[in-house]
């Protein structure tokens, strides 16, 4: 594991403990600092780029996410319900071409590849596990093996290029963006979805451990090497080539939860809302 130097998003240097958990052999991270600048938050000490690789082409789909089957039902229906609507919302202005080119990088087992060529686009995807790429073929999609930097996927050649839920694994969250914005056609559309650094239940969670003379413990899932906030999106957007870049936060409804837990966690979403924070973070710009 190496220590995190310099913030990738304000090039800050100075970071103040965030959370920390008890370490074990399976997680990639068990701290978490904070950027005095900028507010990011990042796993510090960070795991190495072979051991977050590794970590996705053997573990992930193989362990955490083994059944592509269910992944595909349950996912499907929150991209449709939320995520999808939001994405239109934000593009209002500048959609991409009906039957347009459309990438998704990190497209795991291609739920959205999927939803969005049922939707008229035409897909192409880009996916580091081997298991997970195999799934994707199975199921008719156009999808290589490959990682960032260097996916194997055409410069300038996309109207529309979707990442979900990768951006805060990666150890390079600027040259990430950098690379997607790359794919675009000038004019093409970015869309980064990714956890939201910031909602109340977590945000109750960490008072109460302070209260308590206690480290808080580490909310984001240990995979996650950054989370996010809007204005940090804004910027790496903005710097690699985007204008009228947007954002928004939103959560997904609650789901075969006992009804404590959904009122519980309702009510957080609710002050989210107030506050404009959510669970999640979209953002969306337009290659210049």
């Amino acid at each position: 594991m190496l220590p995190l130097k310099q913030c990738p998003v304000c090039k800050g240097v100075e970071f103040r403990p965030f959370a920390m958990d008890t370490w074990t052999p399976e997680r990639l991270h068990f701290a978490q600092a904070q950027c005095k600048a900028c507010g990011i938050l990042a796993a510090q000490p960070q795991a190495s780029e072979i051991e977050i690789e590794n970590y996705y082409k053997h573990y992930y789909y193989q362990e955490q996410w083994s059944d592509p089957e269910a992944y595909w039902v349950s996912n499907t229906e929150m991209f449709s319900r939320y995520e999808f609507p939001l994405i239109k919302q934000l593009w209002a202005d500048s959609p991409p071409p009906a039957a347009g080119e459309v990438a998704e990088v990190g497209c795991g087992y291609g739920i959205t590849l999927d939803f969005l060529q049922r939707a008229g686009y035409r897909v192409r995807g880009c996916e580091l596990s081997s298991k997970a790429v195999a799934f994707c073929r199975s199921k008719g999609l156009d999808v290589v093996e490959g990682k960032s930097p260097g996916m194997p996927l055409p410069r300038q050649a996309f109207d529309m290029v979707v990442t979900r839920h990768v951006i805060e694994h990666v150890s390079d969250p600027r040259l990430f963006v950098e690379e997607l914005v790359q794919l675009a056609k000038p004019g093409g559309l970015i869309v980064i979805v990714t956890e939201d650094a910031y909602i109340t239940q977590y945000a109750w969670d960490r008072f109460r451990h302070k209260l308590a003379g206690k480290i808080p413990n580490y909310r984001s899932s240990t995979d996650h090497t950054f989370v996010f906030q809007g204005g940090h999106l804004r910027t790496l957007l903005a710097d690699a080539g985007c204008g009228d870049v947007r954002t928004k936060s939103f959560s997904y409804g609650s789901m075969n939860e006992s009804w404590h837990w959904r009122l519980y966690k309702n009510l957080f979403r609710t002050l989210d809302k107030l506050t404009g924070h959510g669970e999640f973070l979209m953002a969306v710009g337009c290659r210049k």
